[in-house]
């Protein structure tokens, strides 16, 4: 919210200008009627730029005229989520990209349910590789979200811990 009022006020100072829209900067960007605190992590041609918001823990691809400079105070403010990994599990087949029905399955799968994490491995600062294990809403008893994923086809279990795939953390 603090970020929203501070760019109603003075957004038009903080344009971003395009040359500057290098790889690890950080920027603010507007989806909706909000304003959201990310990191640019690869830039897509001239005109689009992969943006990383780590308050949210997903990524998106805005065209690079919609970035403006984030302030010094904004951008020492720790990140609000950690993006995690399920641990040793894999795509079916040889894709490096979920499937949109795969993700929308995850989506269901994981709304407003209670569960545990259990973090098995941290990525330098900034990720994290887990097992998810979610609590059925009628019982005390609780079910891997990976055994779920393999169990309907979305996914295979792997020796590796992590496997790098779209979207991802690696």
């Amino acid at each position: 919210e603090d970020l929203t009022r501070q760019m109603a006020r003075r957004g038009r100072g903080l344009i971003l200008n395009p040359d500057h829209a290098l790889s690890d900067a950080y920027v603010a960007v507007q989806e909706g009627r909000t304003w959201q605190r990310g990191v640019i992590i690869n830039l897509e041609g001239k005109d689009t730029v992969t943006v990383a918001l780590r308050d949210w823990g997903r990524v998106i691809r805005p065209p690079v005229t919609d970035m403006y400079i984030l302030e010094d105070r904004l951008r020492e403010l720790n990140w609000q989520a950690i993006p995690c990994g399920l641990a040793h599990l894999r795509l079916v087949g040889a894709r490096s990209r979920w499937s949109r029905n795969s993700r929308a399955l995850t989506r269901f799968l994981l709304g407003r349910r209670e569960g545990w994490m259990q973090i098995l491995e941290s990525i330098e600062d900034y990720a994290a590789i887990i097992t998810l294990e979610l609590k059925r809403e009628s019982e005390d008893e609780t079910n891997s979200l990976k055994d779920l994923l393999i169990s309907m086809g979305c996914a295979l279990d792997t020796d590796s811990k992590a496997v790098p795939t779209i979207p991802g953390i690696l």
